[in-house]
């Protein structure tokens, strides 16, 4: 079966284009573009109620039963049902079942099951006859999709339009160097690029500069900071800010510009704002972490310490902590009382 990016680009394009089939396998050792062909079917067939007619089960967990009855089940107030079967792989006693589901499927619904064929360890992971038979089912009634390893060269250039897309520009060779200092796991890569992303959004990134900052204090500071503000989390928050304070890793003016964008990014979410791929569906799974309100608090309380920093001579480190202990209080600074008072 043909495999590698130029298949994956057209396979994709068939799916955006609403060519859509009721059964997917999706097997192979590049879990990460499985991952992402699922919440594309996903979006294409749900639109941007993904989550309404939505159901996930894992294989070593699924009770068979119950999810062959939701898929033969109608949508409700929507065309389509899309229902995930993750690591199929550890399906153990229950392919009865699932095989005459797949041998008559429901047209109302969209059922994709994830099968890797190695583990996290790259050996190879024996699939017993009830998979192939599976196999042949779902060639017959749907489509199977094989996902290998991405050759280097096809490799390079899935990091340069991930870049691309972020608003950053990366060179084949420095893709390459970014492959050197992290490896080809596209999970590793990705978390790497977002935070690439996140300071160097608008630019181009040449060898020479990634080379400095992947993997580096600053770089990794920067991210964890925004990754770790969540409702809940307010000690770790202070924690890793105060060591990015201290150590000097980055001017508080930029930590503000920064978490501006992740909280406007939040707020478009909440708006309604559509996408897909992982992380639109890691930003939407933050997003549902906060409410309106407490996302237009922080970005209230950024504009206000913005202003400050322009205005006058208040220090800012004392500010940047202002914001982030208001903010996660759900407190509205007052500029009138010095930038630190409550309203």
């Amino acid at each position: 079966m043909k495999t590698g990016l130029s298949f994956y680009k057209k396979i994709f394009s068939d799916i955006d284009a609403g060519d859509l089939a009721p059964l997917y396998l999706l097997s192979g050792e590049e879990r990460y573009i499985m991952e992402e062909m699922g919440v594309r079917i996903r979006a294409a067939a749900l639109g941007n109620d993904c989550d309404f007619n939505f159901d996930m089960e894992y294989g070593s967990e699924i009770d068979i039963e119950r999810f062959v009855s939701t898929a033969n089940s109608y949508p409700f107030m929507g065309e389509k049902r899309v229902l995930f079967i993750k690591e199929l792989e550890k399906l153990k006693g229950k392919w009865k079942q699932l095989l005459e589901y797949c041998s008559n499927p429901a047209m109302t619904s969209i059922v994709i099951m994830f099968f890797n064929t190695h583990d996290e360890s790259g050996k190879k992971i024996r699939s017993g006859k009830d998979y192939s038979k599976l196999e042949k089912i779902v060639g017959g009634k749907g489509r199977h999709l094989r996902f290998d390893k991405l050759k280097q060269e096809d490799l390079k250039k899935w990091i340069c339009t991930k870049a691309a897309r972020s608003g950053v520009t990366l060179s084949l060779e420095t893709a390459d160097s970014l492959i050197e200092s992290v490896g080809s796991d596209l999970y590793n890569i990705q978390n790497e690029l977002d935070k690439v992303f996140l300071v160097f959004e608008g630019k181009d990134i040449t060898e020479k500069s990634i080379g400095k900052v992947i993997g580096r204090y600053r770089l990794n500071a920067v991210y964890d900071l925004i990754e770790s503000i969540r409702p809940g989390k307010e000690n770790l928050v202070l924690s890793v800010l105060s060591n990015i304070i201290s150590s000097g890793a980055e001017r508080p003016s930029t930590l503000l510009y920064l978490v501006t964008r992740h909280f406007l990014s939040l707020l478009k979410i909440k708006a309604g704002g559509g996408g897909g791929g992982y992380y639109f569906d890691r930003i939407k799974k933050t997003a549902s972490l906060f409410t309106t309100r407490e996302i237009i608090v922080w970005l209230e309380n950024i504009r206000v310490a913005d202003l400050t920093i322009k205005s006058t001579s208040f220090p800012e480190k004392l500010l940047l902590e202002s914001v982030f202990i208001h903010s996660m209080n759900g407190k509205y600074m007052d500029l009138s009382a010095g930038a630190v008072g409550t309203v």
